[in-house]
């Protein structure tokens, strides 16, 4: 998955979904980069019973690269968890060498857009990092458009779209979390 990654996104791997489940022949398992904190989901079984290995070799395998994690934080929070037999949780992963970080916040850069992230509270792991080229392509299209951006969360695709050239951009949101996070970017 990580060698996937370095091919696909090179110099871009600051901020990015190293690990895609199934996708990257991981059942179940989500992992977004922040840049010195990963952030993981974990809703099967198996993987649970084997995420201690995982985390060591992800940490080392990205320390060889570079990139030394300090934390790693679980939103195991889903409630799909209790079917596999799972408790839902969240919190730090304890994992020997890496430390318990003070804050669950980050700032990140994507697109030369400066985001806060809230990856205790915020949806999922946080910030949809897999829709980060998704939303560079949009700048392709919004010149000069009225942008309306549903189910904007943190405002990702309307701030690319406002620095993309749109003529007016507005962002929904039900979550009011979302919604703070939005004006604040």
């Amino acid at each position: 998955a990580w060698e996937y990654r370095k091919t696909v996104m090179r110099d871009d791997l600051n901020c990015c979904r190293v690990i895609f489940g199934e996708a990257d022949g991981f059942p179940g398992l989500t992992v977004d980069k922040f840049d010195d904190i990963l952030v993981t989901q974990t809703l099967s079984l198996g993987t649970e019973r084997v995420k201690p290995l995982i985390f060591k070799a992800l940490v080392k395998v990205l320390a060889e690269d570079g990139f030394n994690i300090r934390g790693i934080f679980e939103r195991n929070d889903v409630g799909i968890r209790r079917l596999e037999g799972m408790e839902e949780n969240k919190g730090f992963f304890k994992l020997d060498g890496l430390d318990i970080p003070d804050s669950t916040e980050v700032t990140i850069v994507e697109n030369g857009i400066k985001y806060y992230v809230d990856f205790e509270n915020g949806q999922k792991t946080g910030f949809f990092l897999d829709q980060k080229y998704n939303r560079k392509a949009i700048w392709k299209i919004c010149p000069g458009a009225k942008v309306l951006d549903c189910f904007t969360h943190t405002g990702s695709f309307a701030l690319n779209a406002g620095m993309a050239g749109a003529a007016s951009v507005l962002g929904v949101d039900a979550s009011e979390l979302g919604v703070e996070q939005a004006r604040e970017n």
